[in-house]
């Protein structure tokens, strides 16, 4: 009898001690488990932060990476431009003047209310060359890059606001080109429907819009020497007497006779 109450005595906390082991292994408020899964929690947690983080700076460094392209791209396109822009002015070439050849400036400008009067639109060497019959139409682009002493550099169509008589635009055209012109003839695109209505008084049909087209032409199209050759010599007198006050020039009437007497001259020997 006492040696079983003594096994008694000693079995059951045994058994409770197993069974309280057994609960705590099954039970969600494990204290063995509790530590490891919290840091595994920390753990997936730091990587998807990690991730995050990853892809937040390849998204930034490939933001940057167009940018610094956007930025390449429109240095190259404007670096492109400028190098075209200097190709065009390159193959400009204006005649040396001498006795058989003239230039002439023709400057087409628009009415314009601000303080610069009738800022240039179109700027053009007319050649003539009497020695070979050969009429040429130099056009010069505005955005021209030229330097002025005292000044700076300033784009060709900006001069005509600076000089008085047009002889700062003349000087920067010479200095470019390496072309002496002293000629120069403004029409003034406001004074288009005069000039327009004194050609039909002559007999030659003229619209405003054909009179631009001829101004704007490289060449002597075959209409426009069929015009010229229209209007008789012994009428070029009246002719530029009428145009003159709607015009701009620095030569007398005698003198555009004369080029004018010219220009008819080499239009009828080539048979446009």
């Amino acid at each position: 009898m006492k040696k079983l109450i003594f096994t008694m005595i000693y079995t059951i906390p045994v058994v409770l001690l197993v069974v309280a082991l057994g609960n705590n292994f099954t039970s969600n408020s494990n204290t063995f488990l509790g530590p490891q899964t919290k840091q595994d929690s920390y753990t997936n947690k730091d990587s998807s932060s990690s991730k995050e983080a990853a892809i937040t700076k390849e998204s930034t460094k490939n933001q940057d990476n167009l940018s610094d392209n956007k930025v390449s791209q429109n240095k190259n396109n404007s670096t492109n431009k400028e190098k075209n822009k200097s190709n065009a002015t390159s193959k400009i070439k204006i005649p040396k003047e001498c006795d058989t050849i003239t230039n002439i400036l023709l400057v087409c400008t628009v009415p314009n209310d601000n303080s610069f009067e009738n800022p240039p639109d179109k700027f053009s060497v007319l050649s003539l060359d009497s020695a070979n019959n050969k009429i040429s139409f130099i056009p010069i682009p505005l955005d021209t890059d030229v330097d002025i002493p005292g000044v700076g550099t300033k784009k060709l169509g900006d001069t005509y606001s600076w000089g008085d008589n047009t002889d700062l635009l003349l000087k920067a055209i010479e200095s470019k080109f390496d072309a002496h012109i002293t000629k120069v003839i403004e029409i003034n695109t406001e004074s288009l429907s005069e000039i327009t209505d004194i050609f039909n008084d002559m007999g030659v049909e003229m619209t405003e819009d054909k009179l631009l087209e001829y101004l704007n032409e490289t060449t002597v199209s075959k209409s426009m020497a069929d015009d010229i050759k229209s209007i008789p010599i012994f009428k070029y007198p009246k002719l530029v007497k009428c145009m003159k006050p709607y015009i701009k020039t620095n030569m007398n009437t005698t003198s555009l006779i004369k080029y004018g007497i010219m220009t008819y001259r080499i239009v009828s020997h080539n048979n446009l």
